[in-house]
């Protein structure tokens, strides 16, 4: 039996990294928080594709390279050169905690169109992954709603990362309309407990959950950094441990969670379990969670992207 793929839209970019000791110099490396969810997977020793545009130029071949070299699938990415790849300058506190400065739009990322995608990806059942980075122009959110919906018809789970980065977006801040109505499309949905305050808006939390279970999503877990992760469903709520590790650099380590988590979905799915079997095994999710967080600490402790994510060697 095929492996049940994950497979990741949205963006690639160069993330370049600050060095702790000289704020002025920057490092190269591979970044995007798609690209990382794909990655991530791979190194846990699961099928993964990306699905993505980058530029014809240094960086889009050395993102290439850099997605191939850790065994992902990049049959469905495109170059172009009517745009250059996206970069993004990440600042860190003494905490190990970032901050962006995107060079994007324009960017090739966002010239990505629905036709770009190989019919035959659909071929096999899988999972789509993707997030609110590729909801920030209006043809690129247009690309979002029309592969989540090809992903639905083939009868593949959909799960999104919010990843809110507001400086993405021409108004400074995320629309709270059309993150919340990816969202409510999703099978699987991550938030950041500071992403869920924005999204909720005027609403409590706890009401704004509510309603969001009320539509697709079946699974919904609510990090908040070193402290807990919530888990939803729409019959309970279990609040998970995170223990405390020395923190390096937190870059990618909401998408080395995300990873881990859709890796293990994907292997029950291979394995004949259903997404509903599964769902119906509170342990089992407890269990899937936590493994999830292990990755998640795991990145906390080395620096970078996809340098960063764990193998299957040390999550094990």
């Amino acid at each position: 039996m095929q492996s049940t793929p994950v497979c990741c839209f949205g963006e690639v970019l160069i993330d370049f990294l600050q060095d702790k000791n000289q704020p002025g110099l920057f490092h190269r490396f591979a970044g995007g928080a798609p690209a990382n969810v794909a990655v991530a997977v791979a190194r846990l020793g699961g099928h993964s594709k990306f699905i993505g545009m980058v530029g014809k130029d240094m960086f889009g071949d050395f993102l290439l390279q850099e997605l191939q070299s850790y065994a992902v699938d990049c049959s469905a990415v495109r170059q172009t050169a009517d745009a250059k790849t996206a970069l993004a300058f990440v600042a860190l506190n003494e905490l190990g905690d970032r901050s962006f400065s995107f060079y994007r739009p324009p960017a090739a990322d966002l010239l990505y169109k629905a036709e770009h995608c190989p019919a035959e990806l659909w071929q096999q059942k899988g999972i789509l992954h993707l997030c609110s980075n590729s909801l920030t122009e209006p043809d690129i959110a247009q690309t979002s709603f029309a592969l989540v919906r090809l992903a639905q018809q083939h009868g593949w789970l959909v799960s999104v990362d919010a990843n809110l980065r507001h400086n993405l977006w021409s108004q400074g801040k995320a629309s709270r309309e059309l993150v919340t109505q990816l969202l409510e499309m999703a099978d699987l949905v991550k938030l950041s407990e500071d992403e869920l305050d924005y999204l909720a808006d005027e609403q409590s939390p706890e009401l704004w959950l509510s309603n969001i279970l009320t539509f697709r999503p079946a699974w919904l877990v609510v990090t908040a950094g070193g402290d807990e992760v919530k888990s939803y469903s729409k019959t309970e709520t279990v609040t998970l441990p995170v223990a405390a590790v020395p923190v390096l650099d937190t870059t990618a380590a909401g998408d080395a969670f995300v990873g881990a988590w859709l890796h293990q979905i994907a292997q029950h799915l291979t394995q004949g379990l259903t997404f509903n079997q599964l769902l119906a095994q509170p342990d089992l999710c407890q269990h899937l969670i936590n493994k999830a967080i292990k990755a998640g600490s795991l990145t906390c402790q080395n620096y970078g992207a996809f340098a960063a994510l764990p193998t299957a060697a040390e999550w094990n």
